[in-house]
């Protein structure tokens, strides 16, 4: 008896792992686009005084994010966040991010961050921190934590340097950490004059922690307005 249920715990075990294994990552293909504009607003300075003033910077953005077909809209958003310069290397900031989804899902979220910036030779090199609420219903991804490594290099006499990014999503959840996402950013960004850039980029983004994840290849389109550089 126990001879024969050795041999169908055998037999079974091949079907039972192929059973619990996750099913193969979802691939998809995406478009992110955004126009954003900051500066140094003029009352400010009479304001907080101008020692004060010239360390902190308002912007907005807005943006679109397309579904598997570059022209098939499934989100856009508008962001307003404030940032403020401590240090040469030190800045903190918040942002409050509303996002239209047309499934009609729509999305809200708040963060904090404090970012650490220096200069190695011809290196740039910067650590990120991001705290971000997600209002959403118990039990969902509600607070997550932002881990991103920022690496860029001055190439001489070159206007398009190359900037790499990692960064890491943690799900901060009632049971404990949870790190479910990796995303990765590969692109430059072309100051057209000192108030227009462009930045070009291309992301992948990879899901953990779920069965069926979802890895997604993004091409990233960036327009910038600087009103006010000091």
């Amino acid at each position: 008896m126990r001879l024969r249920l050795l041999t169908l715990m055998l037999l079974g075990m091949p079907l039972w792992c192929i059973a619990q294994e996750r099913a193969r990552p979802d691939m998809k293909q995406e478009l992110w686009a955004s126009v954003s504009i900051q500066g140094r607003p003029a009352f400010l300075d009479s304001l907080l005084g101008t020692t004060i003033a010239k360390r902190i910077r308002p912007s907005a953005e807005v943006g679109y994010r397309s579904a598997d077909s570059f022209f098939a809209g499934r989100q856009y958003y508008a962001d307003l966040g404030i940032a403020y310069k401590i240090t040469d290397k030190i800045t903190v900031g918040t942002e409050f991010r509303h996002a239209y989804r047309t499934n009609g899902s729509d999305r809200q979220r708040l963060g904090g961050m404090v970012q650490y910036k220096t200069k190695v030779r011809r290196f740039e090199l910067a650590y990120r921190f991001t705290y971000q609420h997600n209002f959403r219903e118990w039990g969902d991804v509600r607070e997550v934590l932002r881990n991103k490594f920022i690496a860029g290099y001055n190439i001489p006499k070159w206007k398009l340097d190359p900037q790499f990014s990692t960064e890491f999503f943690t799900w901060a959840a009632p049971q404990g950490l949870s790190y479910y996402g990796t995303r990765y950013k590969l692109g430059t960004e072309w100051d057209i004059n000192k108030v227009h850039s462009l930045g070009i980029g291309v992301v992948h983004d990879r899901e953990r922690m779920v069965f069926a994840p979802e890895y997604r290849f993004i091409l990233s389109v960036d327009y910038g307005i600087n009103l006010r550089k000091s």
